[in-house]
């Protein structure tokens, strides 16, 4: 057992890892565990050391990562994670609500996925998603997305777009735009179904950067 090693994130990160493998199923599948194994550490118990190699080997990450949250500059892994303050406000109106209050907490940009991209908006066709023209957003192709993320999307035609995943249906993806108005701040809502046999690529938007 390696109590002493794991630190209280560590349920974190297998979650991490259970996203970008596609579901529990398909990590037991990757990292040869039983499914029973990875419900079992993502309720708190403790996996042998063999378990942790083998669930850091399946999701690209290093043991270090796994147990600790730190990163080791490895063929495996992305740049180190960097920890921030967060900062909260009262709510507004209430006595304080515009002073900076800072949380006991940290947080991280971990997100062990290696074919992590970047795209920059050209124009304000999400901007009611929060997504304004020269935007720098960071996507994952191995988060499974869920309904009301900003995706983008990749047909094989060559054509991409970044727009809100509604849901999904059977072969059908359902997402949802915005006409790329002059005026950005009465833009029209439409939807879309695509044939899933026509998208290369499917990517969340994890991460926005305002200015690059």
């Amino acid at each position: 057992m390696m109590s002493e090693a794991i630190d209280g994130n560590f349920i974190d990160r297998i979650n991490l890892l259970v996203k970008k493998a596609g579901g529990q199923n398909a990590m037991a599948r990757n990292s040869g565990l039983s499914l029973g194994a990875i419900q079992r550490y993502l309720k708190g118990g403790e996996p042998t050391r063999p378990a942790i190699i083998s669930m850091a080997k399946s999701g690209g990450v290093s043991t270090e990562w796994l147990i600790s949250g730190e990163s080791q500059n490895n063929d495996n892994e992305g740049k180190k994670s960097a920890s921030m303050n967060i900062y909260g406000f009262a709510e507004t109106k209430q006595q304080g609500w515009y002073e900076e209050v800072p949380w006991q907490i940290s947080s991280t940009l971990d997100w062990p996925d290696p074919d992590i991209f970047a795209v920059v908006t050209v124009s304000n066709s999400m901007k009611p998603e929060g997504i304004h023209k020269g935007h720098l957003c960071i996507c994952s192709p191995a988060t499974k997305p869920i309904k009301n993320d900003a995706v983008y999307i990749r047909k094989n035609d060559g054509t991409s777009s970044i727009k809100k995943y509604n849901r999904e249906e059977g072969k059908w993806i359902h997402i949802s735009g915005y006409f790329d108005k002059d005026d950005c701040d009465n833009q029209v809502k439409y939807e879309e179904q695509l044939n899933k046999e026509v998208i290369e690529q499917i990517a969340p938007v994890i991460y926005i950067k305002r200015r690059i």
